[in-house]
């Protein structure tokens, strides 16, 4: 992929679209062709004999998410949720909704907590009767909820199940058919970008030292233990630091991790903390090579580093950020921004009140698009049950947001969605650049 190199141009306009990003938050085909998120016009007529599922009238669909919405838990990723919803607002204004209906997303705070999580998804079924929850965030948070979702009672049996869709969390368990049937992943599973990471680092990187740097919790040890599992030398990996989430400081693990003789330092962690790993390292005059969880979206941490969204702090930001590797899968808010597919994802934006341009809105919209296509494939049977054989039946989708080559497949023993992925390197202009051939995984 062409990157555009024009550095403080690129600062200036994404000072501008994460400004508009932090105000929002602040309020808060054809037979034959790959979907690519445009969904065409549904039939209308329902099916007879078929009663609609709980969260359907003959107006709309009603759709759950939980995330932590305020940033209490430590996270940015409220961004994500008003993407979502400006694409399912431009969905309902401009493409008649889906199945004749618009889509009603009732979003819950759940601090990134497990136990609010669990709390906030029985309302969200057991009060407000949502046909199903998407896009929910967090690992830990999300594990507190996952097992109601797939057997309401507790009985042990899964047939009163609630459509778990698209869960915001590459946690490896989601794949887990057997225990959590309704339970279906969305971004790549975190193993699996550790192992691309790792075997980058072995070609790349041969005879360093490495070292792990990561969440105290099951997002944090798919990192540790694909790391271990993948570095071609297991005596190169000469330390592992964890940190509890919401850490406000980790100067001590940097520490370890230098006078361990670290050269190359994996961070499976969260922007919060990877944010304070590298300026944690730089105070110390550490400079080692980074490999950072993909869930670190380059332009918030760079905003985050900086210290704010003004071009001199995000230009900071990006000076410390440049040559850190990374895993990528879809286009490039800032590298990309002349790719019409970027400028339709700007207006939708724009237009219905979404956050400003950033990796975080991209990935909203890639899922609500995704959300819009497992609906589309349920309209003649608008039920729980339904939409998780609709699901189910997804071959090749692709995302107007996604890199070429990216796409989803889901069958009734695979819920894992995106197990392809693109190796880049950040810039110290706040693109990134491809390295190496996309890199897939899928069996």
């Amino acid at each position: 992929m062409q990157m555009l190199r024009r550095p403080w141009l690129w600062i200036m306009v994404l000072a501008a679209v994460l400004l508009v990003a932090a105000v929002a938050c602040d309020d808060e085909e054809e037979e034959g062709e790959t979907p690519t998120g445009e969904t065409p016009a549904a039939d209308e007529t329902p099916v007879e004999g078929v009663t609609p599922g709980p969260g359907v009238t003959d107006t709309e669909i009603k759709l759950g998410h939980t995330n932590d919405l305020a940033g209490t838990g430590g996270t940015p990723y409220g961004i994500i949720t008003t993407a979502m919803n400006a694409y399912f607002s431009k969905v309902n204004d401009e493409d008649g909704g889906v199945c004749g209906r618009s889509i009603t997303l009732i979003a819950e705070d759940d601090q990134y907590a497990p136990a609010l999580a669990l709390e906030k998804t029985k309302k969200l079924v057991e009060q407000d009767e949502v046909l199903a929850i998407v896009g929910a965030l967090g690992t830990a948070a999300h594990l507190g909820a996952v097992d109601y979702l797939n057997d309401q009672n507790g009985d042990g049996d899964t047939s009163d199940g609630i459509p778990d869709l698209f869960v915001s969390t590459g946690f490896t368990g989601w794949a887990n058919v057997e225990t959590w049937p309704w339970t279906f992943g969305y971004i790549p599973d975190y193993a699996s970008d550790a192992q691309i990471m790792t075997t980058y680092i072995n070609e790349n990187f041969p005879g360093q030292n490495v070292a792990v740097l990561y969440q105290n919790d099951p997002f944090g040890e798919d990192y540790l233990n694909s790391v271990k599992d993948n570095l071609a030398d297991p005596a190169l990996l000469v330390a592992e630091q964890s940190y509890e989430p919401g850490a406000p400081d980790l100067s001590a693990q940097i520490i370890n991790i230098q006078d361990a003789g670290a050269e190359v330092v994996v961070l499976g962690a969260v922007p919060t903390a990877s944010a304070l790993a590298i300026t944690s390292a730089n105070a110390q005059g550490f400079s080692p090579q980074w490999a950072v969880s993909y869930v670190n979206a380059h332009t918030t941490l760079a905003s985050l580093i900086g210290g704010g969204t003004e071009p001199e702090q995000l230009g900071q930001g990006f000076a410390l950020l440049d040559g850190t590797l990374a895993n990528n899968y879809q286009l490039d808010a800032v590298g990309d921004a002349d790719d019409p597919n970027m400028e339709e994802h700007g207006r939708i934006m724009d237009t219905y009140s979404g956050p400003g341009l950033s990796t975080l809105s991209v990935y909203g919209q890639s899922l609500a698009e995704l959300v819009v296509e497992a609906l589309d494939g349920a309209c003649d049977n608008l039920t729980r049950e339904g939409l998780l054989q609709s699901v189910e039946s997804i071959q090749g989708f692709s995302a107007s947001v996604f890199l070429p080559g990216i796409s989803v497949t889901f069958g009734p023993t695979d819920h894992r969605a995106i197990e392809t992925l693109q190796p880049v390197r950040m810039e110290a202009d706040g693109t990134l650049t491809d390295v190496g051939d996309l890199i897939s995984l899928e069996e």
